[in-house]
Order: structure tokens, then C-alpha cells, then sequence
């Protein structure tokens, strides 16, 4: 990656608002498991097992991330949701089934764009946010 690129992208998450960032997140997400998909099409391990172990590695983000005092049953929710994808995307790895990787994909998708019809709903009444992450303020998905 070139430091323009490597610039872009600083600024990018540095301007970002946290469901800005939850969105980044789920699409990283997405991109690593297409990408595992694209490893087990070429019979590429190696290229396999780096993605879905990145993959991993955004989800421990995001779980971290869920804020338990103040997020209620959404953070609960969430926390086990990603514990399911956790547990398919190792489970799709080890067996070498694109199933599960479309499947994890098709649900993170649904789940962004919830958070982004989420963030609308709030813009719209000017209501409080939806949950947040901690030390968050505003939320959007969009840019």
C-alpha cells in the first residue's frame, strides 16, 4: 500500500463517526471472507487460512467494542451474534465450505444495513443514537 493510500485510509478512520466505524468494520469483514472464498476456489490455503484469521481478528474488534452498560440487550445481541459468526466462519475454514462463508457474508450485510437504517431513524427523529461503542458520540454510516 502506498502512503497516499495508507494517508486516505488514516484519515478516513480518524474522521470517521463510530457507526462510520462499525460499517468499515463489517465491510473488512466481508472483503476477508470473499476473499476466502476466492482461496478455496483457487486452492489456495495459505491465502485462506490469513483471511479468515483477519476475519477473526475484526470480529474480536467489534465484540470489544460493544459497550454491555449502556447498549442493553442490542450489545447482548450483538455479542452473540458475533459469537455465531465466530464460530461458522472457523467451522466453514475447517471444513472448506463456501456455504458458510456466504452465509456469515449474506448476515453481515443485513446487519450493516440495519445499523444504517438505525442511524437514519435517529437522524431523522433527532433522537438520542443508537447504541454506541465506548467514548462514542454521533453515529452514521454514510459518509
Amino acid at each position: 500500500m502506498n502512503s497516499d493510500t495508507l494517508q486516505y485510509r488514516v484519515a478516513a478512520v480518524q474522521s470517521a463517526t463510530p457507526v462510520q466505524l462499525v460499517c468499515m468494520l463489517y465491510d473488512t469483514l466481508v472483503r476477508d471472507l470473499k476473499r476466502a472464498l476466492d482461496a478455496i476456489d483457487n486452492k489456495n490455503i495459505e491465502t485462506r487460512a490469513d483471511e479468515v484469521k483477519h476475519a477473526l481478528l475484526v470480529l474480536d474488534q467489534l465484540d470489544s467494542w460493544l459497550d454491555f452498560n449502556n447498549g442493553g440487550a442490542a450489545a447482548t445481541s450483538l455479542s452473540r451474534f458475533y459469537a455465531v459468526a465466530r464460530s461458522r466462519i472457523v467451522e466453514g475454514h475447517a471444513k472448506v465450505d463456501p456455504a458458510l462463508f456466504q452465509e456469515q457474508i449474506r448476515l453481515f450485510l443485513e446487519v450493516r444495513s440495519a445499523w444504517e437504517q438505525a442511524e437514519a431513524t435517529r437522524k431523522a427523529s433527532a433522537g438520542p443514537a443508537v447504541p454506541e461503542t465506548k467514548g462514542s458520540s454521533s453515529l452514521s454510516c454514510s459518509a
